[in-house]
């Protein structure tokens, strides 16, 4: 990199970082009466607050800009609101003039009270205002906010909107809606149904009763102890999933999928790598160049893709259907109607004892048998341009038609369940 493009690049940055300070009200530039330069970056607090008596509305809403909001349920009958000014300003002087014009607004009507600032009236802000409120718990909120964090427990039905700040909830008795960008959300505890949009953020969310969505990009999501139906639906998001015991449906690219002890679900992702751990349920996976590992499967087990290696052990349904190219697919003690459609790759079963069908077609691949114990079940093998090894002492019956390799072994044993083998241009192996 040329020296040039160095200094660039160091003034983007430059400007980024002043850009963001500038946003959140810390960092002013400005011309005093002797033209000179300065950078307001001295800091000033005041606080007041106010008790507001009941008879409430189910509404509280907030709308605050740059600053942080704290919301907790309490069993008294009252609402107190602690307001704090940080200002940034050039001496103390300039600021307390700006504190004494700068104010907490209460609007209260039959359907709501909400709770504001004055903010707009300000042509040079680099202020934050900051709520600190207590009320009835099981209260609803719906509020507003940017650059700030957000901390609410033992609310009502809450609706959150930070555009750029974090957010932290606990015991929400209702309904959930959360909307934010660029940092981080904890969910705990939400009653009733709970969706979140975000993006370039980690999400956690645990333990919720109600049904849960969440649409994101960028980052990760975690999950933990959800009773009710899961959906994530993300781009470059790494998802993490523990008990989850509803339905679920996950789609992502390019990150990696975990889940342990799920439900029925169905997952779709594009060069993500994908394990499941524990499952009862039928399971969906959808995916492209890259892996899946399966372990502990209960349930219908279906996968699709290309370019994607799958192992699967201790696999129980009544079906298994997997359909893949280019990687190798590895099956371990599984039980269930068994379809397997393979190009370019290898396949590895070893069944346990057949209580349905097993066919496999491939296409230039081998194939790797091992047969399963305790019975003999109708068999057929077909290679084409390839080779069939049976290392089995049984008898068996061999042919060859048009250049395909057919070999029959147990023919006689029609109440069994049957095992069908077929490739080109690869070898099939059979053996104990």
């Amino acid at each position: 990199m040329r020296a040039k493009e160095i200094v660039v690049l160091i003034l983007i940055i430059g400007a980024g970082i002043i850009f963001y300070h500038a946003q959140t009200g810390k960092l002013h530039i400005d011309w005093d009466i002797e033209d000179h330069i300065y950078f307001s970056l001295e800091e000033y607090i005041s606080e007041e607050s106010q008790e507001i008596q009941p008879p409430f509305p189910a509404l509280i809403e907030i709308d605050n800009s740059h600053g942080d909001i704290e919301i907790h349920g309490t069993e008294e009958e009252k609402i107190t609101v602690r307001f704090q000014k940080v200002i940034w300003r050039k001496n103390e002087e300039k600021a307390k003039e700006v504190s004494d014009k700068l104010r907490m607004i209460v609007n209260r009507d039959a359907d709501k009270i909400t709770l504001s600032t004055n903010r707009d009236e300000f042509k040079r802000k680099n202020f934050e205002t900051n709520f600190r409120i207590s009320l009835p718990q099981g209260t609803d909120i719906r509020l507003r906010n940017s650059y700030g964090l957000v901390q609410i427990s033992k609310t009502g039905n809450t609706n959150i909107y930070n555009r750029y700040g974090k957010v932290i909830t606990s015991r929400i008795n209702g309904e959930l809606s959360i909307q934010n960008s660029y940092r981080d959300v904890e969910v705990r505890d939400v009653q009733l149904d709970c969706k979140i949009d975000s993006k370039y953020s980690k999400v956690t969310v645990e333990d919720v009763r109600g049904e849960t969505r969440i649409d994101h990009r960028n980052g990760k999501v975690r999950l933990e102890n959800i009773s009710q139906k899961v959906e994530v639906y993300g781009d470059y998001t790494e998802i993490f999933g523990q008990n989850l015991t509803g339905t679920s449906e996950f789609e992502t690219s390019y990150r990696k999928i975990t889940l342990y002890e799920i439900g029925p679900t169905k997952i779709k992702g594009s060069h993500s790598y994908v394990e499941v751990d524990g499952a009862k349920g039928n399971l969906e996976i959808l995916n492209k160049y890259n892996k899946v590992n399966l372990n502990n499967i209960q349930g219908n087990l279906k996968v699709e893709g290309k370019s994607l290696a799958v192992y699967g052990k201790t696999i129980i349904g009544e079906s298994i259907a997997v359909s893949s190219s280019y990687r190798d697919v590895e099956l371990i003690e599984f039980s269930g109607k068994t379809t397997l459609i393979l190009s370019h790759g290898k396949a590895v079963l070893e069944p346990s004892q057949l209580t349905h069908p097993i066919e496999v077609q491939g296409s230039y691949s081998d194939i790797n048998l091992s047969w399963p114990l305790g019975g003999k079940y109708p068999f057929e093998a077909q290679a084409k341009g390839g080779k069939i090894k049976w290392d089995l002492p049984d008898e068996l019956s061999s042919q060859q038609e048009n250049g395909v390799t057919i070999i029959k072994a147990f023919l006689q044993e029609t109440g069994n369940p049957s095992i069908f083998l077929s490739t080109s241009y690869g070898t099939i192996r059979v053996e104990q």
